[in-house]
C-alpha cells in the first residue's frame, strides 16, 4: 500500500467541525439523464430496494494513526515467526507509546479519552477531538494523520421468508472443519437453524459485552437485528463445519429523524479486526481467525491510505484473510466511483454479486383508464409473490389530500413512502381491495409495499421502475404482488385518474419465465477502481435471492454484495481446510487467480466466478492478487510494478507470463516482464518486475488480466487496470464562501468557511475525491504564513470549518487583511496529477 509521507513543516489546525458531507453520490434518482449508461440507470433502480442510508446521531470522532510500528508491522518485518510472548510484549510497547503521547498532551491541558485503542492491525486510536487537540496531534511528529470516522452499513437488502437459491459453491470432501471465521456484523441468533453448535458467544464491540447477541430495536422490540444471523447462515451453507466467531460491530443507533437503524462506524470496524486477529485478547495473534468476513460497507470510501485499509493489511500480515463486499452502488467502469470500504482495501478479498436465478415471474397485464387501454403486455413481477389465479382490480393513485396532509392540492401525487398517504383525511383506506399505482421516485419500494399491504391494497403497481423481476424479496411485503408498469403507461394512467376517470387492471395468473440476467453480475453490484487504481471486485459469487437462516429459527432469502461475500468466505474456509499451509495472502491469490471468467470484464467481475475446486488445486500464488497502474497521463507514460510469484506445489514449475486486454476497441498497451520466465522449485518464490506503457495513450482507461502459466498447471489470472483520466481539467475545490469576511479572533464564535471539495465527472459515472486538502494562510502581498488546517480523504461534497483568527502556530493574528488559499491534492497526487486551488479573503479587526 502506498503511504503518504508526512510534511516536514509544523502546523496548527483550526478545524471546528465538518458541517456536512454529500453522501447521496450517484444515486439521486431513477430517471435517465443525458449521457448516462443503461447500466447506471439499472443500478440506480436498485436504490429503491436497498433504501436510504441513514445518518446516526453521534459526535465528531476521529481516528489518529501513529508512526510507530504496530504488532502486524513488526511481525511482517520479522525474519521468523515471533513467539506469543514477543507479540504480547510488542502489544504492550505500542500501548505504552500511546500512553506516553497522551500524558504529554495532558500536561499541556489537553485530555483525550480514547474510544478504541488499536495496537495489533495498526497503531492508533479513536476519540472525540476538539480543535485544539487536533491541532496538537496533527503537528506531532509521531502522528501520521487524523482521519474521519465514517458510517458503516450492512451491504444487503432486508430479506423475505420462504424458499431461496442455494449458493452453488462446494468442494468435494471438505466442509470447513477446523477453520475459524470471524464475522464482523450485527449480533447473531446462535439458536437459528443450521447455526446451532457452530457459532460461539463472540464479542459485542458496540456495547462492550462478551456476548454478540442479536439485539432488538429500542423503538420497536419486535424488530430484531438479523443481518449477522443471515450472513452466518450463508457461510455455513457453504462450509457446514466451519466455526463462526461473531464480532458485533453494527447495532441499533438513533438516526436524524429519531428512529433507530442498524449502522456502525469505521473505528468499531477496526476494533473488530483487532479482535479477529486476537480472539482471546491476550496480545498474541497465535489464535487469529483464518478468515474475517466483514459484510458491510463504507459507501464510496475507497481510500488506499485510510485507517480501515491499513487495518486490513495488518490483519493480513497476522494471518487473517479479510473478505468484504464491493458495495451495492453499481458500476463505475475503468474509473473511481462506486466501490466501498473495506472491500476497496488493497489486501481485502473484494466480492461482487452475481445473479444466478434461472427463472422469474411475469404476468399478462391490461391496464385501462375510462375504458381506454393504456397497457396490454407482459409485466415483470418485482416481488417473490405471484398474482394467483388472475384477478381484475380497480386502480387508484395517491392523489390529493390524505391523512398525512389534509391540505394537499387535489392534483398532487405522492410516492407512497408514508403510510398515512394511503388513507383519506378521515382515516379511511383509499386503496383497500384495489391496486395502487405509485411512481418509482427513488424512495424505498420496501416501505411502499409494506404500506400498501398495511392499508389493505390487493396489489402495488410501480411505474417507471428499471428493477428486474424478482428483485423485491422483502419480508412484510411478500403477501402483496408488486408489478412493474412502463413509465409512459403509468403517467398516462395517473393523468386519467387525476381527471376523475376510472382505472382498472387485469392480471393473469403469474408464470415463470427465463431470467435474462442469469449468469450476469447484478446491476447493483459495485465495480470499478479503488482510489489507488486497483480493480474491484476481485471476484464474484451468487448474491441474489439466496436461502439462509433468520432470527427466531425461521428462514429467509438474502440479496446484496454482502450475501456474495458470505458465500466466498465459506469457499475460503473450504480451501483453507484443504490447504492449511496457505498464508492469508496465498489464500486470497488462489481464490482470485483460479476464478472462472464470465466475459463481463474485470471491473465488473474481477477474475470471475469463485471456484473453490480450482483454488484448492492451484500450483501458483501471486502477490499482489490484483494490479493498479494509476493513470496514463500522456503518450510517454509508463509504469512498473513488482509481483512475487510463488510455487505452492510439490514439483518444479517453469512459469511464463502473458497479458490479455478486456476489449479490443481500447488503446493497446505493452507489457514486459523481467525475468520473462521463472524456474521455481517447490515452495520457492521470485520477484518479477512488470513494465507497462501506452504509446497511444489511454485517456478512457483500459483493463485486462495478466496470465501466469506453467506446464501441467492451471493458469493464474491477475486483474489489472489503467485508470481513465478525468473528462476535463479536474477542479477539486471551489465555491469558497465565508460567513463574515471581517471579524475579531474568537474560539467560541469563529467565522465559518464553506467550500466544495471533490467532483463528479460530467456523466455521473465516476467521482474524483480529495486525498489531502490544505488550508493555507497568505498575506495579500504573496507571503505564505503556513497551513492552518489539513483535511484528509474527502469525498465529493460541501464542507465547512471554523476560522478562529489564529496563525499556523496557534497565535492570534495581528489586525489586517489575509488570503485563505485552499489547496486540494487528488488521491493519486504522487503520480503527478496537479493540485487544485481556490481562495477567499478575510480581515482581522483591531483587537480590543
Amino acid at each position: 500500500m502506498r503511504m503518504r509521507r508526512r510534511p516536514e513543516f509544523a502546523r496548527a489546525l483550526t478545524l471546528a467541525a465538518i458541517a456536512s458531507v454529500a453522501t447521496a453520490l450517484l444515486l439521486a434518482g431513477t430517471v435517465q439523464g443525458a449521457g448516462e449508461s443503461a447500466g447506471r440507470v439499472a443500478a440506480r433502480a436498485w436504490h429503491s430496494v436497498f433504501g436510504d442510508r441513514t445518518k446516526p446521531v453521534q459526535g465528531e470522532r476521529m481516528i489518529v494513526v501513529l508512526s510507530s510500528p504496530s504488532v502486524a508491522e513488526r511481525v511482517a518485518s520479522s525474519p521468523t515467526r515471533p513467539s506469543a510472548a514477543e507479540e504480547r510484549q510488542w502489544t504492550k510497547d505500542v500501548e505504552g507509546l500511546q500512553r506516553t503521547l497522551l500524558a504529554a498532551l495532558r500536561q499541556r491541558g489537553i485530555v483525550i479519552e480514547r474510544k478504541f485503542v488499536f495496537t495489533r492491525v495498526l497503531d492508533g486510536f479513536s476519540a472525540e477531538l476538539d480543535a485544539r487537540a487536533v491541532a496538537e496531534l496533527d503537528r506531532n511528529p509521531i502522528v501520521v494523520g487524523i482521519y474521519p470516522v465514517r458510517n458503516v452499513y450492512p451491504a444487503e437488502t432486508r430479506s423475505a421468508p420462504g424458499p431461496g437459491l442455494d449458493p452453488g459453491v462446494a468442494l468435494a470432501g471438505f466442509d470447513g472443519r477446523g477453520v475459524q471465521i470471524a464475522l464482523l456484523d450485527t449480533g447473531v441468533d446462535r439458536s437459528a437453524g443450521t447455526l446451532r453448535g457452530r457459532v460461539s458467544h463472540g464479542f459485542d464491540l458496540v456495547s462492550d459485552d462478551r456476548l454478540a447477541e442479536a439485539d432488538a430495536n429500542p423503538g420497536d422490540p419486535g424488530d430484531v437485528e438479523s443481518h449477522g444471523t443471515r450472513m452466518a447462515g450463508l457461510v455455513l451453507r457453504v462450509a457446514k463445519r466451519a466455526h463462526i466467531l461473531p464480532l458485533r460491530v453494527l447495532g441499533w443507533q438513533q438516526v436524524e429523524d429519531g428512529r433507530y437503524a442498524v449502522v456502525g462506524s469505521g473505528d468499531t470496524l477496526i476494533a473488530g479486526l483487532e479482535r479477529a486477529v486476537d480472539p482471546n485478547g491476550d496480545g498474541s495473534s497465535r489464535d487469529a481467525a483464518d478468515v474475517a468476513l466483514a459484510p458491510l460497507v463504507e459507501p464510496f470510501a475507497a481510500f488506499a491510505d485510510s485507517p480501515e485499509s491499513r487495518a486490513v493489511t495488518g490483519a493480513t500480515e497476522l494471518g487473517t484473510l479479510v473478505v468484504a463486499p464491493s458495495g451495492n452502488d453499481g458500476d463505475a467502469g475503468v474509473g473511481f466511483g462506486s466501490v466501498a470500504a473495506p472491500g476497496s482495501a488493497a489486501d481485502s478479498l473484494s466480492v461482487g454479486a452475481l445473479d444466478t436465478r434461472r427463472e422469474v415471474l411475469q404476468t399478462e397485464t391490461k391496464l385501462t383508464v375510462d375504458g381506454r387501454t393504456v397497457l396490454d403486455e407482459p409485466a415483470r413481477i418485482l416481488g417473490l409473490v405471484g398474482t394467483g389465479p388472475g384477478v381484475t382490480l380497480g386502480v387508484t393513485g395517491l392523489l390529493g389530500p390524505s391523512l398525512a396532509d389534509p391540505a394537499r392540492p387535489p392534483e398532487a401525487e405522492v410516492g407512497g413512502a408514508e403510510l398515512a398517504d394511503f388513507f383519506d383525511p378521515h382515516g379511511i383506506s383509499r386503496v383497500a381491495g384495489r391496486a395502487v399505482l405509485v411512481p418509482a421516485d427513488g424512495t424505498s419500494l420496501v416501505q411502499k409495499a409494506e404500506n400498501a399491504k398495511a392499508a389493505g391494497a390487493a396489489a402495488l403497481l410501480v411505474y417507471g421502475s428499471e428493477l428486474p423481476a424478482g428483485a423485491l424479496d422483502l419480508a412484510r411485503a411478500a403477501a402483496v404482488p408488486v408489478v412493474a408498469v412502463p413509465g409512459d403507461a403509468g403517467r398516462e394512467a395517473v393523468d386519467g385518474l387525476r381527471a376523475g376517470d376510472q382505472g382498472q387492471i387485469s392480471l393473469t395468473a403469474s408464470t415463470k419465465v427465463g431470467n435474462a440476467g442469469a449468469g450476469v453480475v447484478a446491476p447493483f453490484s459495485s465495480g470499478g477502481l479503488a482510489f489507488d487504481g486497483r480493480v474491484r471486485p476481485d471476484l464474484v459469487a451468487a448474491g441474489v435471492g439466496l436461502a439462509t437462516d433468520d432470527v427466531g429459527g425461521s428462514y429467509a432469502t438474502s440479496t446484496g454484495s454482502s450475501a456474495a461475500a458470505a458465500v466466498v468466505a465459506g469457499a475460503a474456509a473450504l480451501v483453507k481446510e484443504g490447504r492449511p499451509d496457505l498464508s492469508a495472502r496465498d489464500l486470497r491469490s488462489v481464490l482470485v487467480g483460479s476464478a472462472s471468467p464470465l466475459g463481463g470484464g474485470v471491473t465488473r467481475e474481477g477474475s470471475g466466478l469463485v471456484d473453490p475446486k480450482a483454488a484448492a488445486a492451484a500450483d501458483l500464488a501471486i502477490d499482489p492478487a490484483t494490479l493498479a497502474f494509476g493513470r496514463a497521463s500522456d503518450t510517454k507514460w509508463s509504469e512498473t510494478r513488482a509481483i512475487t510469484v510463488k510455487n505452492i506445489s510439490k514439483r518444479v514449475l517453469d512459469v511464463g507470463l502473458s497479458f490479455v486486454q478486456d476489449r479490443s476497441d481500447r488503446p493497446a498497451v505493452t507489457f514486459t516482464a523481467q525475468p520473462a520466465r521463472l524456474n521455481l522449485g517447490p515452495g520457492a518464490s521470485a520477484v518479477v518486475t512488470l513494465a507497462i506503457s501506452a504509446p497511444g495513450g489511454v485517456s478512457d482507461g483500459v483493463s485486462g488480466v495478466l496470465l501466469a502459466t506453467a506446464s501441467g498447471a492451471q493458469p493464474i489470472r491477475i486483474p489489472w487496470a489503467v485508470a481513465k483520466l478525468p473528462s476535463k481539467t479536474v477542479d477539486l475545490v471551489g465555491a469558497v464562501g465565508i460567513s463574515n469576511w471581517e471579524f475579531a479572533p474568537s474560539a467560541s464564535a469563529p467565522a465559518v468557511v464553506a467550500f466544495r471539495a471533490g467532483r463528479l465527472d460530467g456523466h455521473g459515472d465516476a467521482l474524483e475525491p480529495v486525498g489531502v486538502l490544505d488550508v493555507e494562510l497568505w498575506t495579500t502581498d504573496g507571503k505564505r504564513l503556513g497551513v492552518i488546517a489539513r483535511l484528509r480523504d474527502l469525498l465529493p461534497g460541501r464542507y465547512a470549518f471554523g476560522l478562529t483568527g489564529r496563525d499556523a502556530n496557534g497565535k492570534i493574528l495581528p489586525a489586517g487583511t489575509y488570503v485563505l488559499r485552499l489547496r486540494a491534492q487528488p488521491v493519486d497526487s504522487e503520480d503527478g496529477t496537479p493540485p487544485s486551488t481556490a481562495q477567499t479573503v478575510f480581515r482581522i479587526k483591531e483587537h480590543e
